[in-house]
């Protein structure tokens, strides 16, 4: 079995008990818990959101011009564009939508609070309500925690990258210093 299916299977099986326990929860705390008691973490979520915006946006700026670049002209543009470039343009991407998903689910929840809260389903079923309320807002916080961790990860392989690049250069000029010196020396005799 390769390794990209066991992640995968790891990885379901790690969102699939983040589900589980989100719903659990949501069922021990539906009781207790009220909108005051979530207002700072809604805030939070959509600061978050701005955040990611704002970092990814200036990601997508710096490589986006490159990506277009490569599909305009086809020459010489593999050096300055590479199928990392595009991998990590797709993964920004990703997580810019991502992240305006919880922004937009939390905009559509805040809107829909005041309906919800005065209508017939809360008056009648107030638990299932805040169930509901506290399962989304705890889903949202784990969707935007694995986007603010695809942030971190690509910055810290853009480092990595970043080293190994200037690495592989510094071997070059080595290499090449002492190809000279043996020219040199071969020379000479």
């Amino acid at each position: 079995m390769s390794s990209t299916i066991v992640n995968k299977k790891r990885m379901t099986a790690i969102h699939f008990g983040v589900a589980i326990l989100i719903i659990l929860i949501s069922l021990c705390y539906r009781t207790t818990l009220n909108m005051v008691d979530i207002e700072p973490l809604i805030s939070i979520l959509q600061n978050t959101s701005a955040m990611i915006f704002t970092i990814m946006g200036i990601w997508i700026a710096f490589v986006y011009p490159n990506a277009i670049l490569s599909i305009i002209q086809t020459q010489n543009v593999e050096s300055i564009f590479s199928d990392d470039d595009e991998r990590r343009i797709i993964l920004m991407v990703g997580v810019v939508a991502v992240s305006a998903l919880v922004m937009c689910c939390l905009l559509i929840g805040t809107a829909i609070t005041p309906f919800i809260t005065h209508g017939f389903i809360y008056k009648n079923y107030p638990e299932a309500v805040h169930f509901l309320g506290i399962f989304f807002i705890l889903l949202l916080t784990y969707v935007q925690l694995l986007a603010i961790y695809v942030v971190i990860a690509s910055n810290v392989d853009f480092i990595m990258n970043i080293r190994n690049l200037r690495n592989k250069r510094r071997l070059h000029e080595r290499f090449n210093r002492k190809l000279e010196t043996d020219e040199e020396s071969s020379n000479k005799d």
